[in-house]
């Protein structure tokens, strides 16, 4: 399934906040964001610009650029899009992090933590200056929107810098969100920043709620972290070398240790810095290749151990350091190779990836205590693979993998294995999927979700088997929605056809609800479906290649309208 363009919901927030952290040295025993980087000034230093010179209230970036990335540029017909994305990626490319993947979509902040290893969802991780925040909402199962982290303050809220922020819904257009939108600062109140978290200050009427972090990821490029903080006079990438980039760390409490990556050769490298040195110390810096090679530097050492390197452009890695008598080691993560992979948890000597073989990528998973199930994505080929990998293997136990193709075919592997069950494949470029498995006594199956993008539809709400692009048919793609609290309203178009298709999809269908769908053409034709139905109203279909429309829709007691938009 491939990453879409992000919708926005037109009541409320932008689609996608990034929120940009502001450096600060962190005090010992403090784990640190990767790179650090000058992204949360440069973020900071933003707030109040609007999308560009395409605006209502025209500015320029920080650094003199007419937009950020593609929000005057990136919409329908090279008009404005919504861009909250654009901000957040335009902030980690010009502070010398790695972008690749990145678009205008909220998403793709996500699956950049999945393919490199710093996406972070435990409830426990605490976010740091420079992640991206991003967002879901309790309505559907898409991500929303994404910010950057400026700073992380002493009673424990978290300010963020959001992109595309505070736009004027009336418009009922993309383009007219866009221009009246900038870039805003909010500040999440302390004990509202764990995922799972909805923050009282991000846009409540939505139900916008924290889905992960993501830690942004060195280019190689020269733009590195200063010194570790306190009397060190060296940095990690002074004592890698040129061309390394650091993309992970963790503290040891008087010292931390820092895993680098240079993009060009493929070499990872491990040093452990001591935060302030004193004369030699028991250190050690520990670095092992999935299936390949392994290095340590042990010994006593006044600044750091290491540099310990290995190649590793296709494999995991893990690896560690020990200060005195502290030490640690990373699980097998990192997972080199485009097609994003986490290493195996506990002692599984096997990742989802090679399970599914070349060309798959992660796109989801789901934890079953003792194993995890893992959804992966073949965008060359359109196939989707499911594997349920045990932790800690320790002989055959009962499990299984599942995956169902919404339309189509399904299957599944159950069985007794030590490692793993799977991999259980099935071609859906254009169509939703279920996906789950089994372990031992504990089972899991999702929703209808992930629904591929030939012509791009959302998954379905929570509990409804259909998606939009289903209800409307082949070659329709949706371009707008509205949230009805229990529905959504969504208009898609044809551009082959030049028509437009409404339809309204409750959340949780029960039974028969009241609830409508509306078209009108500007100067045409007014179509509406008025009813009891299960699942949805509509489709409400005309064709308005060259005018403008107005649309909506109703479920139970709640109704809405658009304004004119979506000109053709």
């Amino acid at each position: 399934m491939f990453v879409t363009r992000l919708l926005r919901r037109t009541s409320g927030a932008a689609v996608v906040l990034l929120l940009a952290g502001l450096v600060t040295l962190l005090p010992a025993g403090s784990a640190t964001a990767a790179a650090g980087g000058d992204a949360a000034a440069l973020a900071a230093a933003n707030v109040g610009k609007t999308a560009g010179t395409c605006a209502n209230a025209p500015t320029y970036n920080s650094l003199g650029g007419s937009q950020f990335e593609t929000s005057c540029s990136g919409g329908y017909s090279g008009g404005p899009e919504y861009w909250c994305a654009d901000f957040a990626e335009w902030v980690w490319q010009h502070s010398g992090f790695a972008t690749n993947g990145l678009t205008a979509a909220a998403a793709s902040f996500y699956t950049y933590g999945q393919n490199n290893g710093t996406l972070h969802t435990a409830t426990s991780y605490r976010p740091q200056p420079g992640d991206a925040v991003e967002y879901g909402s309790i309505y559907d199962s898409e991500i929303h929107h994404v910010a950057i982290v400026t700073s992380v303050n002493g009673d424990g809220s978290v300010t963020t810098a959001n992109g595309d922020w505070n736009g004027t819904t009336g418009t009922g257009s993309m383009a007219g969100f866009a221009v009246s939108s900038s870039v805003v600062s909010i500040t999440i109140p302390a004990g509202q920043t764990a995922v799972g978290t909805e923050p009282s200050t991000v846009d409540p009427g939505d139900g916008y709620y924290i889905v992960g972090y993501t830690t942004p990821v060195a280019s190689g490029s020269g733009n590195n972290p200063p010194p570790v903080a306190g009397g060190n006079p060296y940095s990690p990438n002074a004592v890698c070398g040129t061309g390394f980039g650091v993309i992970d760390s963790h503290a040891l409490a008087g010292a931390t240790v820092f895993l680098l990556y240079n993009s060009a050769t493929g070499q990872n490298c491990v040093t452990t810095l001591v935060t302030n040195p004193a004369g030699p110390v028991p250190l050690n810096a520990t670095l092992a290749v999935q299936g390949g090679s392994s290095g340590s530097n042990p010994g006593s050492f006044t600044y750091y151990a290491g540099p310990v390197t290995e190649s590793a452009p296709s494999a995991c890695v893990q690896w560690g350091g020990s200060y005195q008598g502290t030490s640690w080691t990373s699980g097998w993560s990192h997972c080199g190779g485009g097609a994003g992979a986490p290493g195996p948890v506990g002692s599984n000597i096997y990742t989802p990836a090679q399970v599914c073989g070349s060309g798959y990528g992660v796109i989801d998973s789901h934890d079953l205590g003792a194993a995890t199930v893992y959804l992966l994505y073949d965008g060359s080929t359109g196939d989707n693979c499911v594997t349920t990998l045990a932790h800690s293997p320790s002989g055959p136990t009962p499990m299984n993998a599942t995956l169902a193709v919404q339309g189509g075919s399904s299957g599944s592997n159950p069985g007794s294995f030590t490692y793993y069950a799977g991999p259980v494949t099935g071609y859906a470029p254009n169509a939703c999927v279920q996906w789950g498995g089994s372990y031992q006594g504990t089972s899991w199956t999702s929703s209808w979700s992930h629904c591929g993008t030939g012509s791009p539809t959302p998954s379905p709400a929570t509990g409804n088997p259909y998606s939009a692009g289903q209800v409307c048919g082949t070659g329709y793609t949706v371009i707008d929605s509205h949230s009805l609290g229990d529905a959504t309203v969504y208009l898609l178009y044809d551009a082959a056809d030049g028509n437009n298709c409404v339809v309204t999809l409750a959340a949780d269908p029960s039974g028969p609800t009241p609830m409508n769908a509306t078209l009108t053409v500007q100067g045409g034709s007014a179509l509406a479906n008025p009813g009891s139905f299960t699942y949805y109203a509509g489709p409400v279909t005309a064709t308005a290649a060259n005018t403008c429309v107005e649309w909506g829709g109703s479920y139970k007691g709640t109704s809405w309208t658009s304004g004119w938009s979506h000109c053709g």
